[in-house]
């Protein structure tokens, strides 16, 4: 493995809000358990439209987190993120008045505050009166605004909207500032709520979404032969990145680190993925890690039950490992906690940290075939978890836009265990 000068950036605190519910807990019980979090669609009317299920959060509270007084200062986004950040920080042990003033946060989303904006179009529409703060509702760095108001943080605080790899964009960028010291600890990550009806019907307008209608099938079926599209999914994650120096001088439990990062572009097309832009995002990660793709075990694939990008991903991870591709523990998460959107990267970066931890990779799936050779009964075999030993693994993110990152994430055995 490659020497690196610039500190190392550990993970020591994770919050996440999930269609599983709200914490870190119960994201992992329920993905580690082979469970799915995607429910029929209950928040508005899907007749008429093809894809009639997604993985919502189910009852989030935002009370405890703003007065109602000040609620209409908020999205829904921003809670969420407020919500995770607050767990995240909990984690790490950090009180308020513990983060320091060399802090910052950089968060991802893809459609950001899209009910606050869907809800000033309809009231514009209507001639009703809008509230003063409802441009402060509708602006894109909704999320990150609200944690550096809520915990005065005083570093660089920035936005992503690099669609589906926002928040792995988001937590590259963290981890690029610590390591040139502008930064000790960053809150890194994303958060999406779940889709309007009318942003719901145009995905669904789309056609790549599924219209199964029986889970016993599974709604959503990452590198199936027979997948049908994915579902959307409500997420919020975010990370305490810290500098290692720092996290263990003050015993913080260290959960893994963040040891690659690669984003790279290959806008081919505004909506088709390539072969190259995936293979040249996982290189990048490795390569910015000081490892060679011998040292990864496990990689959390993007997945999104897409005929094409299943394909595509399924070369591209059969082109960087070779002979041993079909060795490599695969995930697919999106087939539990549905297709996240900006929020994705992050979740499913937390979903890596935690198979490392645990040694077990959640949602196994099989790579699909090369071209030419016959296509397996199925993906996975109905099996939770697959267990693996490896000390690394990769995250994928690859969006439209032709934006592609990926994350390597490295398990540290000697550190302090997580509370």
């Amino acid at each position: 493995m490659g020497e690196r000068t610039a500190s190392r950036v550990v993970v020591t605190g994770i919050g996440v809000l999930s269609g599983f519910g709200a914490g870190l807990a119960a994201f992992e019980a329920g993905l580690f358990s082979g469970r799915s979090a995607i429910r029929r669609i209950e928040g508005f009317d899907t007749a008429g439209l093809a894809c009639r299920f997604g993985a919502e959060i189910p009852g989030f509270d935002w009370q405890g987190l703003v007065r109602r007084s000040e609620l209409h200062f908020y999205d829904r986004v921003g809670l969420l993120a407020m919500a995770a950040a607050d767990e995240a920080l909990g984690h790490a042990g950090l009180g308020p008045d513990e983060i320091g003033p060399a802090a910052g946060a950089m968060m991802g989303t893809a459609f950001g505050p899209a009910e606050a904006i869907e809800d000033c179009v309809l009231r514009a529409a209507s001639h009703q009166r809008l509230r003063p703060t409802a441009v402060v509702r509708m602006m894109l760095n909704g999320a990150t605004a609200a944690l550096c108001a809520r915990y005065r943080l005083q570093r660089a605080a920035t936005a992503h909207v690099t669609a589906c790899a926002a928040s792995a964009h988001a937590i590259a960028d963290a981890v690029h500032a610590i390591r040139r010291g502008e930064m000790d600890l960053c809150l890194a990550g994303g958060a999406e709520a779940f889709p309007t009806s009318a942003l719901f019907a145009a995905w669904d307008a789309l056609a790549i979404m599924s219209p199964e209608i029986d889970p016993a099938a599974g709604i959503m079926r990452p590198f199936s032969p027979d997948r049908t599209g994915f579902v959307i999914g409500e997420a919020a994650a975010v990370l305490v990145l810290e500098r290692e120096e720092r996290a263990r001088s003050r015993g913080a439990p260290i959960l893994g680190e963040i040891c690659g990062v690669g984003a790279v572009s290959d806008a081919a097309s505004l909506t088709k993925p390539t072969l190259p832009g995936m293979t040249r995002a996982m290189r990048a990660a490795i390569a910015d890690a000081g490892i060679a793709p011998e040292d990864i075990g496990h990689v959390n694939a993007h997945g999104t039950a897409t005929e094409l990008n299943d394909a595509l991903e399924s070369q591209a991870i059969r082109e960087l490992f070779g002979a041993r591709a079909d060795d490599i523990r695969v995930s697919a998460c999106k087939a539990a906690i549905g297709h996240c959107m900006g929020a994705g990267s992050a979740v499913e970066a937390v979903a890596a940290i935690l198979a490392l931890r645990r040694q077990e990779a959640p949602c196994p799936v099989d790579l699909l075939p090369p071209d030419g050779v016959p296509a397996p009964p199925g993906a996975a075999g109905g099996e939770p978890v697959r267990r693996m030993e490896t000390a690394a693994a990769l995250s994928n993110s690859f969006a439209f836009g032709g934006h592609y990152a990926a994350l390597a994430v490295r398990r540290v055995p000697d550190a302090v265990p997580a509370p």
